[in-house]
């Protein structure tokens, strides 16, 4: 039986004689039902808002950081495509996206914590602190 997927998703083609499992992004491939096994994963980009409220910086700091973040997997390269079906094969995209979001957000508040900050006097030439 021929199952096919378009270009936003991939095919994972596991079980008799698919060793190792045959992986296809955007294409088609023939499975043998009864002795192998399908299974598909989303290629679509993610857009992520990644937020990290009150990271201290390395002087103490407290701030606030907004960040956006378009993840994808890429179908075209075998290696990232395995890597990606070894982590997220058989969880939605809500799930995958959580994922993303929660490493980012990590690597952002270790960012944030390296940085120094410098605050501005209070001056009446500076452009974010009008005179009083």
């Amino acid at each position: 039986m021929f199952f096919t997927c378009g270009p936003n998703e991939a095919m994972v083609v596991s079980g008799f004689c698919r060793s190792p499992p045959v992986m296809v992004a955007g294409g088609r491939v023939l499975v043998l039902p009864c002795l192998q096994q399908i299974q598909r994963i989303s290629l679509n980009t993610l857009t992520l808002n990644v937020r990290s409220e009150k990271v201290y910086t390395r002087h103490g700091v407290p701030i606030s950081v907004t960040g956006i973040a378009q993840v994808k997997i890429q179908g075209q390269n075998k290696e990232m495509l395995a890597a990606a079906c070894q982590m997220f094969l058989g969880k939605s995209e809500a799930e995958i996206a959580q994922i993303a979001l929660e490493t980012l957000e990590g690597h952002q508040r270790a960012i944030m914590a390296h940085m120094t900050v410098e605050v501005p006097e209070a001056t009446p030439t500076h452009p974010h602190n009008p005179a009083p």
